[in-house]
């Protein structure tokens, strides 16, 4: 009978793989347990320890999407190995490879890491920093039509007064807050974000697109470095796909109301974690980003919200879900793009009518929108 737990032998390819030291089960960096012992030890892990849950044999996907769901939020899974008599397999969320070695331990292992580490703002702006380019957008690629219309429906949902002062709260590269400041005449644009990176791309894609006023910082929603000392809060406020980025979502709310000004207006929009595309991900992928996990529904936004004073004008569904998104990726990785362009004017036609008309089924969205009146 193979044995329930891999052997500190067994793990020390893994433990190299994830660049922790050879003693880190005997020195409490890391930790191995029984899938049925997880939630337990997920919520005992502490510091940026890293916990494996064993499972043997072959589990499915929607077995190991199931244990993902018992260790969250207290963890969030970052790796899966499946040892086999061929090899150790690792997947991630960006991808897979094989290691050089075998296990005597057949199953699969997942590694796992506190919530508060993953998503601790070291983490983030490291994160932020090595994927910046990816955030960007490429011009003349397949799915840059989608990406720039995108930004463009959160930027011009609400329209934006001559000479506003308009805050971009967590501007990633910025295409959100710009769209919204060319629509008016000398808008005042300040775009943050945790990354130092993306606010160097964000600057440069403002100086390209002529918005004469711009102001970066580098900073995080829950201390925004928007408004500072003396300087008021602002007529327009957007943050579009942020707030699930947050570990502290009162603090990242606090952070948020506090830069609108009386009278102002707020744009904020997120995953929705309740889409029809995003609910079957949560089912049978073990391995997600932490932000979808994380992610807030429109709902909820509305109620912390309207509790602080402001008042809820509308709200819209934007990226049609399953199997959209997914034709999207056929389509520019292995077609040359050439459905985009209908499945572009499909997401078009679909978040027109919502907007219009109101969506009976939020669930046909992948991402939602809402904006609000601060009468506090």
């Amino acid at each position: 009978m193979l044995p329930a737990l891999p052997s500190p032998a067994d793990l020390k390819a893994v433990l190299a793989d994830l660049d922790l030291p050879a003693d880190a089960l005997s020195s409490g960096a890391a930790k191995v347990c029984a899938a049925g012992e997880a939630s337990d030890a997920a919520r005992a892990l502490q510091g940026s320890a890293t916990l494996f849950i064993a499972v043997p044999g072959a589990p499915d996907d929607d077995r190991l999407a199931q244990i993902r769901e018992s260790v969250w939020p207290a963890c969030h899974l970052i790796g899966l190995y499946r040892s086999a008599d061929d090899g150790v397999k690792r997947r991630g969320v960006a991808g897979g490879a094989r290691l050089a070695a075998v296990m005597e331990w057949k199953g699969v292992l997942l590694a796992a890491r506190t919530r508060a580490h993953v998503m601790s703002p070291e983490m983030t702006a490291t994160k932020f920093d090595a994927n910046a380019a990816g955030w960007n957008g490429e011009p003349g690629s397949a799915g840059y039509g989608h990406f720039r219309w995108m930004r463009r429906f959160v930027g011009t949902y609400e329209p934006i007064p001559d000479g506003a002062r308009v805050l971009d709260f967590g501007c990633g590269a910025g295409w959100v807050g710009i769209e919204a400041a060319k629509t008016a005449k000398d808008v005042e644009l300040c775009s943050f974000d945790p990354s130092p990176e993306m606010v160097r791309i964000t600057s440069d894609n403002a100086q390209r697109e002529g918005i004469a006023r711009f102001t970066g910082r580098v900073g995080f929603g829950e201390d925004p470095p928007f408004p500072q000392g003396d300087e008021p809060p602002f007529d327009v406020v957007i943050s579009s796909g942020v707030v699930s980025f947050s570990p502290d979502i009162d603090r990242w709310m606090a952070g948020l109301i506090r830069a609108v000004k009386q009278g102002g207006t707020l744009v904020v929009g997120d995953l929705n974690p309740g889409s029809l595309g995003m609910r079957r991900r949560r089912r049978t992928h073990p391995l997600l980003p932490v932000r979808e996990l994380n992610a807030q529904t429109a709902g909820a936004i509305q109620t912390r919200l309207e509790a602080a004073g402001f008042r809820h004008l509308r709200t819209s569904g934007y990226q049609l879900t399953y199997p959209i998104p997914q034709a999207m990726y056929v389509s520019e990785e292995k077609l040359k793009g050439v459905l985009s362009p209908l499945l572009l004017l499909a997401n078009q036609a679909g978040a027109g009518m919502e907007r219009r008309f109101g969506d009976p089924a939020p669930s046909l969205f992948d991402s939602w929108v809402s904006s609000y009146a601060c009468a506090r």
